[in-house]
């Protein structure tokens, strides 16, 4: 008798198990159908720090980016809902396949923490070149500005503006400026100026560096 008031124990714990998973299950399966969904954009694959998002990387058969629903309550404010927040802007850091992508993980283009290569015009480069006190307007020139060079040429005894309108990438060093942009600061202590150049001017600045001398001359700015 004792063996069947234990067999039914046993028999009725595993009922009243069954009963509570199965009651537990409909309940998150109701609660997953019911619950307010969002659609939201994630990578497909892995992208690197420092990459242009494209209108292309959303597009074709196989795109770098997706849409994907999710649970509202799961996300924050920042998620990217818009394709329009995603095209043309840089990646801070790196994104990782399936995750949701953050706003705040993203910059535009011309922001000041996007690698400089990517703000180059197609066809150019940057060019560092040296530009101290009287040789470079006393230190006038920022970010920018456009500048004319002149150049003496000692074998003619005459001087000529050998480039006209190259635009200022960057004043000073990187450290420089990371240092003036946490300080809220604007360079004025200078010794190099970073011009936008095609390869073939850049070869013809290096030789007026080493050849001649030069000065800097800042255009008006409208």
């Amino acid at each position: 008798m004792k063996k069947v008031y234990l067999i039914a124990v046993v028999f009725a714990l595993i009922a009243g198990f069954a009963t509570y998973f199965f009651a537990s299950e409909i309940t998150k399966k109701t609660t997953i159908k019911d619950a307010d969904m969002v659609s939201v954009y994630v990578p497909s694959e892995d992208i690197p720090a420092n990459s242009k998002i494209t209108a292309e990387m959303l597009q074709g058969d196989s795109p770098k980016f997706v849409k994907k629903d999710v649970v509202a309550a799961d996300i924050t404010g920042d998620a990217v809902k818009d394709p329009k927040n995603l095209v043309n802007k840089v990646t801070l850091d790196p994104l990782y396949a399936g995750e949701t992508v953050n706003a705040k993980r993203l910059e535009d283009i011309d922001g000041a923490n996007v690698a400089l290569s990517l703000k180059l015009p197609e066809g150019k480069v940057a060019y560092s070149m040296s530009a101290g006190s009287v040789t470079s307007v006393d230190g006038y020139i920022r970010e920018g500005d456009t500048v004319d060079v002149i150049v003496y040429d000692s074998d003619k005894k005459e001087s000529s503006v050998k480039y006209k309108d190259l635009q200022i990438l960057r004043v000073s060093t990187s450290a420089a400026n990371n240092s003036a942009s946490a300080n809220g600061s604007a360079i004025t202590d200078y010794n190099t100026l970073t011009v936008v150049v095609t390869e073939e001017e850049a070869l013809d600045l290096y030789n007026i560096e080493n050849q001649h001398t030069y000065k800097l001359v800042l255009n008006h700015k409208n």
